[in-house]
């Protein structure tokens, strides 16, 4: 029957060692008498009253020098007194020294683990700080909607037209203020050339909700003259290389031409982590037409800006729903007339707006970031990054752990000599941890030279502007310091905890009892390779399904084909480009098509349909090779072609014609701004193709013949043979029919790629993940390799001399390793093929999932543990066996 052990802990916690141990003694003495005399509960209770009364003052009082009576012959300091501390690092040094090898594992192991958890730590914060500066961000919110569409579809969407703010702001008490706000490229006039810059249309409350420092002008007056412009700083000095710029003027193409405009203020050029980012203010009444002056008869339905709210502030978090209810009432209120049309027109549906909080619009990938919004990220990044950091992180601390246990051997003697001399488990611990601390230090230095080094590299991975200044913020010092405990704990305690438990008597007898560790280590290393080989299997996957992506039938031609944009306003001009390069040296086709892939709304039988529209000339299916299977094409000579004729491809006829008879001939309305319906005439089929990402099925689309003014893109298809030559001719021409525009061009390949950013990204990520974890656990095997073959030195060597070949040893040594790595395969192969079945489940059209690429991850896997382990064991099978005899 023992005494409590917290209350025995407690008393060693507070009190000095020496006077701890003699009270103990007396303590267990009174206990064991209290059991006998009023039970063991009640004895339990009295030793923890005893306990408490002992934590007095003058018994908690150190002495400096431990002055004890004669007859005291164990005298040991605390860790924390300064002579003992200077040992523990002396010794740890020393340690670090006797085996530089493994010592250089572990520093190199922690260094890139420590690395990764750096540079995702400066990923996360940067994405959390987007949107924080606003002195009112609080009381910000974005208007968002929510629909159901008539087919049960789920829609968000966080664009809005013209009503929803004033509307809102008028018939909510709770808003305080409103503001629009909607982006474009436009071009500025610089010297004899011109720029895209972002200029964007406000109302005039926008420097009241946003926290944007206004250098030079009148924040109440400034946004008020149409013909005014606000200008960021960086772009002052760019244009005028001064920051003194009020009442010069800008010239601007916002319609077509070129225009002055006065220049009445100066704003600080908004931080990397705005969601809201411009080079250029212009007032919002300068985007609207004269008919669009009276917000209340605007269309609700329209999405083509933002609209922010200002709450009044101290408003409960609670009250948003109720303020979200008033939305619905303001909503049917003015749109009620729409709201009834538009269920005539597509039946049954919801629509609801709601409030986004303006802090959370980045990281929440529920609504789209555009219109002038920088665009948003998701936090599923973060989640996933942080994950791969912490995996990598993990593999590193095992790889300490394994190294540790496994050197305990040349340290059991150590340990006990310490325990009979009086070293409590406490100090044997501190003094581990202690030594772990000093490694892990060690290693923060080459990781934060590699961060240092890396990080322009890491910011263009990632796509984001991280700057090294970020690594000396409070905040992020703070996260350093954080990060060394909790490696130091995390990859300290556990070997600490099992060396310090040894049993003095045994390890000075040589009988050590690490049968468990060595399970430990054995499931450690397993562990390592389960995860390298989870990430290796994704990296396969991400390479194989990007092959595909490039390899893949899309149903149109794109090699040698280069898109063109015409600037906008530009577009008449684009026609007389289109002629003057035909006949062009390396220039083969030219063809001209509207810009992006645009959905509208046509009537099928009465019936509302959704639908892809292209804007295109009479060349342009022939020059991407997209074939008419029925019926005939467009010709751009035919006034009925110009103005009735559609095409339409095969997912439009499955979905929307009549199956009964051919599609030729068929009507396809078209609705009018007055809400009169046009008649389109079917008179060809086209092939499917996918314009779309290959995650998503074929979409319907219809073709018409496009007016110069409709069509802002050119292609052309390239000589191979001259291609070079073919782009100069291209530029050349473009700025003698187009002057004072930028010109660019894009092949169509790159075009299609870019649909597979974020996958081109992750597919970087994951590689260099698994590159970095296959490399931590080939180091972690190793170095347990070479302390299998230093403890087996002595049996390597009367192998030999009884007979064992080079090849028996490396087999003896080898084998185990091998069993392990191979039961790692057998564990990650099934969690692998689940995560990629999970990933390209998102692509309609993927890669097959087959038995070869798991075999090919696995053998290379297992070969490279193979090199690993055989380049120890060879090299100790080749060892003088009368050598290896004496080594003990």
């Amino acid at each position: 029957m023992d005494p409590p052990r917290f209350a025995t802990y407690v008393l060693h916690l507070f009190l000095p060692v020496h006077r701890a141990e003699e009270l103990e003694g007396d303590l267990d003495e009174l206990f064991q008498q209290r059991v006998r005399e009023v039970g063991l509960r009640k004895a339990r209770w009295r030793y923890v009253r005893d306990v408490a009364s002992l934590l007095r003052p003058s018994l908690m009082r150190r002495e400096k020098a431990c002055l004890l009576s004669a007859n005291t012959t164990n005298t040991y300091p605390k860790p924390a007194h300064t002579t003992m501390l200077r040992n523990y690092l002396k010794i740890a040094w020393r340690n670090l020294l006797r085996s530089p090898g493994l010592s250089s594992i572990n520093i190199v192991g922690l260094s890139i683990g420590l690395a990764a958890v750096l540079f995702i730590l400066l990923f996360v914060q940067d994405e959390v700080s987007y949107d924080r500066f606003h002195a009112r961000g609080d009381q910000l919110y974005r208007v968002v909607l929510n629909a159901t569409s008539p087919e049960g579809n789920e829609i968000a969407n966080g664009a809005t037209g013209l009503p929803q703010g004033p509307a809102f702001a008028a018939g909510l008490p709770e808003v305080a203020a409103f503001c629009r706000v909607q982006g474009y490229e436009m071009l500025v006039r610089h010297n004899q050339d011109a720029v895209y810059h972002q200029v964007m249309y406000v109302d005039t409350s926008f420097f009241n909700l946003f926290s944007f420092k206004l250098l030079a002008g009148d924040s109440k007056s400034l946004l008020n003259d149409p013909g005014s412009v606000v200008i960021t700083d960086d772009m002052a000095r760019t244009y005028f290389g001064t920051t003194d710029v009020l009442n010069k003027v800008l010239a601007i193409d916002a319609g077509g031409n070129f225009e002055n405009y006065r220049i009445t203020g100066v704003v600080k050029t908004p931080p990397a982590n705005s969601s809201i980012r411009f080079d250029i203010l212009r007032p919002f009444v300068a985007s609207l037409s004269p008919d669009q002056k009276g917000w209340a008869q605007s269309d609700w339905s329209d999405g083509f800006l933002n609209t922010f709210l200002l709450l009044k502030p101290n408003l409960p978090t609670a009250d948003l729903g109720a303020i979200e209810q008033k939305m619905a009432t303001v909503f049917e209120t003015y749109a009620g007339q729409q709201l009834a049309q538009l269920r005539k027109e597509h039946g049954s549906f919801r629509m609801a707006y709601q409030l986004q909080p303006f802090s959370a619009m980045h990281l929440d990938d529920r609504y789209e970031l555009s219109n002038g919004l920088e665009r948003g990220s998701s936090s599923v990044y973060s989640y996933v990054l942080s994950g791969i950091a912490a995996l990598i992180l993990l593999l590193a601390g095992i790889n300490f752990v394994n190294l540790t246990l496994a050197r305990s051997l040349r340290r059991t003697k150590e340990i006990g000599i310490r325990k009979v001399t009086g070293s409590t488990r406490q100090q044997l611990i501190g003094q581990f941890v202690g030594e772990t601390f000093l490694l892990t230090l060690l290693a923060f230095v080459p990781a934060l030279i590699l961060v240092y080094s890396l990080l322009p590299e890491f910011g263009a991975l990632a796509n984001k502007a991280l700057n090294v200044r970020y690594l000396l913020t409070p905040q992020t010092i703070g996260l350093f310091v954080v990060l060394i405990v909790l490696v130091t704990v995390l990859a300290g305690f556990y070997p600490a905890r099992v060396l310090s438990g040894f049993n003095p008597a045994q390890v000075l007898y040589g009988r050590s009892g690490l049968i468990q560790s060595n399970r430990t280590d054995k499931s450690l290393l397993v562990l390592q390779f389960v995860v390298a080989i989870v990430l290796l299997i994704g990296t396969a996957v991400l390479h194989g399904q990007f092959r595909y992506i490039q390899t893949a039938n899309v149903g149109y031609e794109r090699a040698n084909r280069v898109r063109i944009y015409v600037p906008w306003g530009r577009e008449r001009q684009g026609e007389l480009l289109k002629q003057a390069l035909r006949d062009q040296p390396g220039i083969e086709a030219v063809a001209r098509k509207s810009g992006g892939h645009r959905a509208g709304t046509y009537y099928v039988n009465n019936k509302a349909v959704k639908s892809g529209n292209e804007w295109v000339d009479d060349q342009y299916l022939q020059f991407v090779n997209i074939p008419i299977l029925n019926g005939r094409g467009l010709r751009a000579n035919s006034p009925a072609d110009s103005a009735s004729n559609i095409l339409v491809n095969e997912t439009f006829v499955k979905r929307f014609l009549s199956t009964d008879r051919s599609p030729i001939g068929q009507v396809v309305q078209r609705q009018d701004e007055a809400a009169i319906r046009h008649d389109l005439t079917v008179v060809g089929v086209v092939r499917d193709y996918q314009y779309r990402s290959m995650r998503d099925k074929p979409e319907p689309v219809l073709f018409q013949i496009g007016k110069a003014e409709q069509m802002n893109q050119l292609y052309v298809r390239l000589n191979p043979a001259q291609t070079q030559a073919g782009l100069q001719t291209i530029e050349r021409t473009f700025r003698q029919l187009i002057p004072f525009q930028p010109f660019s061009y894009h092949f169509m390949e790159d075009d299609r790629l870019s649909d597979y950013a974020d996958e081109a990204n992750w597919k970087q990520l994951i590689t260099y993940a698994a590159l970095l974890a296959i490399l931590i656990a080939g180091l972690g095997l190793f170095g347990m390799v070479s302390l299998t073959v230093e403890q087996r030195t002595k049996e390597i060597g009367i192998r030999k001399v009884l007979g064992a070949t080079t090849l028996e040893i490396n087999r003896m040594l080898s084998g185990a390793f091998l069993k392990l790595v191979l039961l790692a395969f057998l564990i990650a192969a099934p969690i692998g093929w689940y995560a990629s079945r999970q990933w390209l489940d998102r692509f309609v059209y993927r890669m097959d999932l087959n038995g070869w690429l798991f075999a090919s991850v696995g053998l290379s896997v297992l070969a490279l543990a193979l090199l690993t382990v055989s380049f120890q064991s060879i090299k100790a099978a080749l060892m003088n066996p009368v050598k290896s005899l004496r080594s003990e």
